[in-house]
């Protein structure tokens, strides 16, 4: 990525040469996130030139000499957030076939693991963060999540697992492809945005929703939680007034909180507690990455994943 709206380009790059505490991972591969759409629309911050990509998994190619914890040949996965910069935004990322990181941000995942869903850990550590560590979802909350996307579908699995009682997914009729894909990931019921879900969603609360919105329009207090983790990519208009009224907490959600995070969200994967197969739906060579972008802005693929090293290495 070069400065500027659509300066996306596949280029020529040295394979980088790593300091004595980093890894050079030979980049498995590289999940392309709305984030990176937002780039190539000059939406997001971004410290060009850069390589963008900041999910992924891979092996091990080298190590540092002050490497300790990490061996050649190990499958890793790792942080993005560098002292350096953020892998994929402010330094160097995974659509690339080797990208240098520190070994503090790097995690090993079992020899054996399936490394197309590794590189969803990143993405995992979010889910995480926004419905463990900062709402705390438990057992028999209502959850609605609007949004089919990866995260959605993350999402809804991840409060299952919290114990909700109750999870609708919402999206809108063109999106009938990742709502199904919802259905069979867990979600009780399956709304339209499009087709204002209000009332139903009021009814499968059994007037609770009825009755929050009441106590919030009287000033008496709502008193539920939202949480936003999606990139905006421009201002919003919010009403404090319903906010205040409504003693809502809003949660804004980006991020992680560090190891502790990446920890949990490492064990997750690996051990199986998401289901990534329904949600990959592209899969593509590092010189098709203008298809992989374009599928996913047309709403072809619900996650995309590019191979910088081709797919017949391991």
């Amino acid at each position: 990525m070069r400065e500027g709206k659509g300066n996306v380009a596949l280029e020529e790059v040295p394979i980088p040469e790593i300091r004595p505490d980093e890894v050079l991972m030979k980049v498995w591969a590289a999940g392309v996130c709305g984030s990176d759409l937002l780039i190539e629309d000059d939406r997001h911050f971004y410290r060009a030139p850069v390589t963008l990509a900041h999910e992924f998994s891979g092996v091990a190619h080298e190590v540092g000499r002050d490497v300790k914890g990490i061996r050649v040949g190990d499958r890793i996965v790792g942080d993005i957030e560098t002292p350096t910069g953020w892998l994929g935004v402010t330094r160097d990322g995974a659509y690339a076939p080797y990208m240098s990181m520190p070994e503090d941000v790097c995690y090993k995942v079992p020899d054996d693991f399936d490394l197309d869903h590794a590189a969803l850990t990143e993405l995992v550590t979010a889910i995480v963060h926004i419905m463990q560590e900062r709402t705390s979802v438990k057992a028999g909350d209502f959850v609605v999540i609007v949004g089919p996307g990866p995260m959605g579908l993350m999402g809804l699995q991840f409060a299952r697992m919290r114990g909700a009682s109750t999870v609708a997914l919402i999206g809108l009729r063109k999106d009938n492809k990742r709502l199904e894909v919802g259905r069979q990931l867990g979600a009780d019921h399956i709304l339209y945005s499009d087709e204002h879900p209000e009332r139903e969603i009021m009814e499968l609360t059994d007037g609770h929703a009825i009755d929050c919105a009441k106590r919030a329009y009287e000033g008496r207090g709502g008193r539920g939680v939202i949480a936003f983790i999606s990139l905006w990519g421009e201002p919003v208009t919010l009403n404090l007034d319903q906010v205040s009224l409504g003693q809502l907490d809003i949660h804004g959600c980006w991020s992680w909180n560090g190891p502790e995070t990446w920890r949990r969200a490492v064990d997750l994967v690996t051990r199986n507690a998401f289901d990534f197969d329904p949600m990959i739906t592209g899969r593509y060579e590092l010189e098709a990455w203008q298809t992989a972008f374009k599928n996913l802005r047309e709403g072809l693929d619900i996650k995309a994943l590019i191979y910088p090293n081709g797919r017949d290495w391991l």
